[in-house]
């Protein structure tokens, strides 16, 4: 099918108020009448050139949306809608993509003219678009170009159906995952098109072509009515939106267990000694352990917890400071089940302190010493110990001195008296300070002296 064709005017040009006159189209200095006459859009000046591909010496054939234009060994090629053009075999992009408006087609003035060898200039004082052909006669005076013929009005554009529906709209089905899918009544863009099932957009795990769509459950479907929705655009631009219901048969499930936590560790309320007591738990059915989270007191200890399917553990890296404790444990059953969130309190006592005390081992009560003397004993483990000696437990003056116990608590420290003339006796003082706890004792020890 043959069509005279008119040509749209890609110009840049700036912009002009919306009263401005309209532009004027000469040829080789002479004016060119044409009807409908020159239209500005998105700063283009957009022209009906059928006289004006005859005046550049050019043939045009226009099918199903093609436009090819020829002068001599010179092709332009151009497609309704497209910005995308060739001459002469080679691809360029244009500014203004052709189209039709009523009976008139568009295509860009400049690309055309160029392309064919004439040259497009603009006056925007006079608003006056000026064509040039090199050695070309212009006849003297205006050019009317005769009416072209009216084209056959376009055939009305098919609207995209689906059919071949699966499941049946309004089909009861008895499979969970029942493959859903349909065809087009006609080729589509798959780019486009979007699939929903029940309001959620699963178009990412669908196969889409230009013929049709297929969607395979990865979870079983839930019990009840489903609605499935397509939209998108056909090959030539037109929109659809299209939409069925079906259902799936059978009894809604009975609602799930909650999920408890049972064998508690420590035990609920309880009061415990151990700071260093693993905490732990077992859950009443299997939860999905990516989901669980740990606190403690409020701290997020999930990462340092041993979480699976059945329970946790945790073992706590220093010991717990004295007093309650409250443990939170949250999380989801598996596949996105029901959600949890259970909690427990206990508390860390002080454990009740040994009494502290000094074992003397030599000498003995009332043994016989000289002027020099060691004391050997017993006591806490690391003891500070310190030792007096005097003629009377009151007075301490013959000797002061100090040391410590071992890991195990053994001592022993030399003494030296500053004795007194007719003295028969000393008195040995032995206090020991707890260094864990601050606490001190001490023990009075008797002595002879031989002079």
């Amino acid at each position: 099918m043959k069509r005279i064709v008119c040509l749209i005017a890609g110009l840049a040009i700036a912009s002009f108020p919306a009263a401005a006159p309209a532009q004027t189209v000469t040829v080789n200095g002479q004016r060119l009448y044409l009807n409908p006459g020159p239209i500005e859009r998105a700063g283009r000046v957009l022209v009906p050139l059928r006289g004006i591909f005859e005046r550049l010496g050019a043939s045009v054939v226009y099918s199903a949306g093609t436009i090819n234009a020829t002068k001599g060994g010179t092709t332009v090629s151009l497609q309704i809608g497209s910005t995308q053009a060739q001459v002469s075999g080679e691809p360029t992009t244009l500014d203004v993509a052709p189209f039709i408006v009523g009976a008139t087609t568009y295509v860009p003035l400049r690309f055309i003219a160029q392309s064919l060898g004439a040259t497009v200039g603009y006056d925007a004082s006079t608003r006056v678009v000026a064509i040039t052909i090199s050695g070309q006669v212009v006849p003297i005076g205006p050019v009317h170009p005769p009416r072209p013929p009216r084209p056959p009005n376009p055939p009305p554009v098919q609207a995209i159906n689906i059919y071949a529906h699966q499941p049946a709209p309004g089909e009861r089905v008895a499979n969970r995952f029942v493959t859903i899918s349909a065809q087009f009544t006609r080729r589509v863009e798959p780019g486009t098109v979007r699939v929903w099932l029940d309001d959620n957009n699963i178009t990412s795990r669908t196969a889409v072509s230009p013929n049709g769509f297929s969607y395979k459950p990865p979870a079983p479907l839930d019990f009840g009515s489903h609605r499935v929705r397509v939209a998108g655009r056909g090959s030539d631009g037109a929109q659809f939106d299209r939409s069925w219901s079906f259902s799936v048969a059978g009894a809604a499930p009975p609602p799930a267990t909650p999920i408890d936590l049972r064998g508690k560790q420590p035990a609920p309320g309880s009061s415990v000694s151990n700071r260093f007591i693993v905490i732990a738990a077992e859950f009443t059915r299997d939860v999905d352990p990516g989901s669980v989270r740990v606190l403690l007191d409020g701290n997020n200890i999930t990462s340092r917890s041993g979480v699976s399917a059945t329970g946790f553990s945790y073992k706590p890296p220093a010991p717990l400071d004295f007093g309650s404790h409250a443990v939170r444990v949250t999380g989801r059953g598996p596949a996105g089940g029901s959600p949890f969130d259970r909690s427990w309190s206990f508390s860390v006592k002080r454990a009740a302190e040994a009494p502290l005390s000094v074992t003397i081992n030599q000498p003995a009560p009332n043994a016989p010493v000289g002027r020099n003397f060691a004391i050997q004993g017993n006591t806490v483990a690391n003891g500070s110990v310190r030792v007096t000696a005097g003629a009377t437990p009151s007075f301490s003056g013959q000797f002061s001195g100090s040391t410590d116990a071992g890991p195990r608590g053994n001592f022993r420290i030399s003494v030296t008296l500053r004795t007194m003339p007719g003295q028969q006796a000393v008195s040995v003082r032995i206090t020991v300070t707890d260094p864990a706890t601050s606490r001190s004792t001490e023990t009075t020890l008797q002595l002879r002296l031989n002079q």
